[in-house]
């Protein structure tokens, strides 16, 4: 789920990464050889990143290192979303990977280290300048494989305090306030929730934040681990049948099957009151800023976390969403380069002018220093709520399209897309998924 990146949509085509890996695994990752670095003097150290919306901070952080460091030069090599996956996969297989590669975490960088494609990080300098919540994301057998280099995205729920105050309602607090919400702005004319469905990450976070409140995390905890018939969990089938009963009230924009995010269309609906509330990352405020500037500055904008479900396993703290994206160490890279990208982690990515370049664009990094520069801002408190969303939060599950493998996060982004079009029911649902499981 990425509100920058669409990764349903950049992981689409590959088919099944475990298999991909066997298959490259030949080659073997070779040390001191390809774009990671030979070795040689004044060769630079090869970095991967991916064009967005946050990428001016480590554009602007190799530009400060290479002024510094002129005898240990980094070339930045930028790319698109699409295909990159693909050709990160297959330059690690063939032993001529960056010096540092751009990645999300979860199942797929787990997948690159047990392929032995990505080194520990093993500079306290780096890791523990980061919120545990962003670093468990990264975290396999103990040790840290990657370094944050953007914004926390947890999913919240933004709203229209205008459109609440009109129809005499209140932020729904459980699910079952939600529910009730639903004739509510019905009735008044009003979409109760914007989705953009047609581009289906953004369906994603109603099942993961349903099965963690039912259930809590250990529910996902063990479809990531790929257990027999996990996707069979009784929270499972009760969050899929919640999100239909959602559907069949009419919870979301008549049209939100055909709704493109990057269209701006769904903010759109919030903004000018013709829905009530979205469930969206929330990097979803820094575009509303963009888009409509005097609705953020009116006070209207109002966020809160996602609802609770009573009876519910899982803590109310639990968040989903993109902990950041990461930088990781490669294997194939020679020691020199692989001392000279460490030594860069530590002292450019997330120093203080780091932090305040994020900071500056309405986003919140995933450090516990940004705590005490946010408190100097003068804002209107989304930023702070969001970092003290993720200090606070016992779990923060990465996307679940992310967490899993691309294969399995293919998959569920399509059969989730069905179960919200009504194609499926929750025991066709865990039937596809328990097909997935490795």
């Amino acid at each position: 789920m990425k509100l920058r990146s669409k990764k349903q949509r950049v992981f689409a085509g590959v088919a099944a990464l475990s298999a991909a890996i066997l298959a490259l695994t030949a080659c073997g990752p070779q040390s001191g050889s390809g774009a990671g670095g030979s070795g040689d003097d004044g060769e630079p150290a090869i970095v991967w990143g991916l064009e967005g919306g946050q990428s001016a901070s480590y554009e602007l952080a190799v530009e400060r290192w290479n002024e510094a460091n002129p005898d240990r030069p980094i070339e930045l090599q930028m790319f698109g979303n699409d295909g990159y996956p693909d050709k990160l996969r297959i330059a690690l297989g063939a032993g001529q990977g960056p010096a540092l590669m751009f990645g999300w975490g979860g199942g797929v960088l787990q997948s690159y280290v047990d392929a032995g494609y990505v080194e520990a990080i093993e500079s306290p300098e780096v890791t523990d300048r980061y919120l545990d919540a962003v670093n468990q994301n990264v975290t396999f057998d103990d040790s840290v494989y990657g370094a944050a280099i953007n914004n926390i995205q947890p999913v919240v729920v933004l709203y229209n305090k205008a459109v609440f105050e009109e129809a005499g309602a209140t932020p729904p607090e459980s699910w079952d306030d939600l529910m009730e919400l639903v004739p509510v702005f019905n009735d008044a004319g009003v979409a109760p929730i914007a989705l953009a469905g047609g581009s289906k990450w953004p369906e994603l976070p109603y099942l993961a934040y349903l099965v963690d409140r039912i259930g809590g995390p250990e529910v996902f905890d063990a479809i990531v681990a790929n257990e027999p018939d996990a996707w069979s969990d009784p929270a499972v089938a009760e969050a899929v049948d919640m999100i239909q009963e959602l559907v069949e009230a009419g919870g979301f924009n008549s049209d939100f099957a055909a709704l493109d995010y990057s269209s701006g269309a769904a903010d759109a609906l919030l903004y000018s009151g013709k829905a009530a509330m979205m469930v969206v990352l929330s990097q979803a405020y820094s575009n509303i800023q963009t888009k409509a500037p005097d609705f953020v500055a009116s006070g209207d904008l109002g966020y809160v976390t996602f609802p609770s479900v009573s009876g519910g396993k899982g803590d109310p703290t639990d968040l989903v969403g993109n902990p950041s994206n990461f930088w990781s160490v490669t294997s194939a890279s020679s020691d020199a380069h692989k001392e000279t990208v460490t030594d860069f982690l530590a002292t450019e990515v997330m120093s203080t002018e780091y932090i305040e370049e994020i900071l500056g664009r309405s986003a919140v990094p995933g450090v516990s220093q940004a705590g005490d520069l946010i408190e100097e801002l003068d804002d209107d408190g989304v930023q702070q709520f969001v970092f003290d969303l993720a200090s606070d939060a016992a779990n923060f599950q990465l996307s679940w399209d992310q967490a899993l493998s691309p294969a399995q996060g293919a998959e569920l982004t399509l059969q989730l897309d069905r179960v919200f079009l009504q194609e499926i029911d929750a025991k066709e649902f865990a039937e596809v998924m328990n097909g997935t499981i490795e």
